[in-house]
């Protein structure tokens, strides 16, 4: 049965009111960054992505559960993320790696500025509802991720908590996943899937951001100051909240340039203006494309490459080039 997503305006209300009570955590996301770098590590460098799963949960035991490379656009680019699994403490870990080389961002790209088809998604019940629109190259490759690494897991972990994150391209895989999480009911309680995700673009419309919180109100999208890819694909201001249009979901974190202090940004409306907004990346250079690709003061890629170890000092001309590699 399909079903027009419509809440009544108070239920409405009350939910994204509610995402209010969750408090940034600068420790934990930290920690949900060592797990987005440990996307990075291709397969046959499976120690790498431990080592950092270890540092992050050092009095845990997780085990890998999948570790996938697929193609996941027509032209077999490739999707990479792993899924790992703690019996322990009832925890299941799922991150998503970023771009893999300019052929994928050129799909990535072209499919940005054009395919914005409506999202149906089905809920726990099997009704069918619909979440405004979202960007078709990251929902389909979230698709592909999905049924080759999450599906297969969930009969055999019910009501585990999530702990989802990525990186640009991989932060709206994760963002899409969680979505699916808690709308299909996989876990009894919202609060138990955790989504941070850093340098994340927009991936669905002003629709959907709001059908978004309802579901994931503990949902945290860092932003490192002029980062450019959060401001892609790009907003437009005149028709900000029409179908179809990009608009991002709650809650921004804004980081100066350093790290050294941030901003929580408005709550409950996705495009805070007095966050990264109000920065005008494209007049950063490379400045803006280093800042993609470094957060917490680690380079992700190459944090995640090092077991999570420190991650080296790179030029501006070498940020350019691994921009343009791992972009999304």
């Amino acid at each position: 049965m399909f079903l027009s997503h419509r809440l009544p305006i108070i239920f409405l209300l009350l939910i994204i009111s509610s995402t209010a009570y969750v408090n940034y955590n600068e420790e934990e996301a930290k920690l949900f960054l060592n797990l987005a770098a440990a996307a990075y590590p291709a397969n046959n460098a499976s120690d790498m992505r431990e080592e950092c799963v270890k540092k992050t949960f050092p009095d845990d035991t997780f085990a890998v559960f999948a570790a996938i490379t697929t193609p996941c656009d027509k032209r077999n680019n490739s999707c990479q993320a792993f899924s790992s699994v703690s019996n322990k403490t009832r925890r299941i870990i799922l991150s998503f790696r970023g771009t893999d080389g300019t052929s994928q961002l050129y799909q990535e790209m072209t499919h940005s500025l054009r395919d914005y088809p409506y999202y149906n998604e089905t809920d726990d019940k099997g009704n069918v509802g619909q979440i405004g629109r979202v960007n078709k190259y990251f929902l389909t490759a979230m698709n592909v991720m999905w049924d080759v690494m999450v599906e297969p897991l969930l009969p055999l972990y019910p009501n585990y908590t999530f702990i989802v994150t990525g990186h640009s391209l991989g932060g709206a895989m994760a963002a899409l996943a969680a979505f699916r999480l808690s709308y299909r009911k996989v876990v009894e309680n919202p609060y138990d899937i955790r989504l941070i995700t850093f340098g994340e673009p927009r991936e669905g419309d002003y629709e959907y951001a709001q059908i978004f919180q309802q579901y994931v109100p503990y949902s945290f999208r860092i932003v490192h100051y002029t980062d450019p890819v959060p401001h892609l694909p790009p907003l437009d201001e005149l028709n900000i909240t029409l179908t179809g249009y990009p608009f991002h979901h709650t809650r921004e974190i804004w980081y100066d340039n350093k790290f050294t202090s941030y901003t929580i940004c408005n709550t409950t409306w996705g495009e805070d203006e007095n966050c990264s907004d109000r920065k005008k990346f494209w007049s950063y250079g490379a400045k803006a494309m280093k800042e993609h690709l470094w957060y917490f003061n680690h380079y992700i890629s190459v944090y995640g490459w090092n077991g999570c170890n420190s991650s080296n000092i790179i030029s501006n001309s070498t940020a350019f080039f691994l921009f343009l590699y791992f972009l999304f």
